[in-house]
Formats: structure tokens, sequence, C-alpha cells
């Protein structure tokens, strides 16, 4: 896999604030960035924990402890789907 390499300057008092190590807040900037976007709909659950460097579940564990759905199923597909199956 190809990999982009980003550069992110960020004044050097937020990381002794916030009392993280540099290598701490790029990897919680890699998940908050991941769920953010997954959330939005932009990148799916394996692109999303790819970007969080993590697994399927513990990304969705994640996701849980922020609140964020797991599943973004439209409510009307899902009726829409379970009709249909119900027909059969």
């Amino acid at each position: 896999m190809r990999m982009t390499e980003l550069k992110l300057s960020i004044p050097q008092d937020i990381l002794y604030t916030l009392n993280e190590t540099k290598n701490d807040f790029i990897k919680k900037m890699r998940l908050y960035a991941a769920m953010e976007l997954y959330r939005m709909q932009k990148l799916s659950m394996g692109k999303a924990s790819e970007l969080a460097e993590m697994n399927k579940t513990d990304f969705m564990f994640e996701l849980g402890k922020y609140e964020i759905p797991a599943i973004n199923y439209d409510p009307d597909d899902f009726r829409e789907e379970a009709e249909w199956i119900m027909r059969k």
C-alpha cells in the first residue's frame, strides 16, 4: 500500500496543555479524523479503521465510546428491505 506523509505543525504548548506526547497526539488525531470521516459517511468502516490504525472491532468499540453509531443504516432503506424480505 502506498503511503503519503502529511506534516502538521501545532504550538508546542498544545501538547503540554493536553499532557500528551507527540506520538499520543498523532494517534488520537488519526482516530478522531477517522471517526468523523466515518460519521460523515466519507469513509467506510474498513477505510476508517485503517486510517485509525486499528482493526475493525477496536474501531467499532471506539465509535461506541463517542456515541457514534457503528451502523449507519437509513431507516427508509431498512424498512424497504424488511418489506421485501417479508414478501418472500
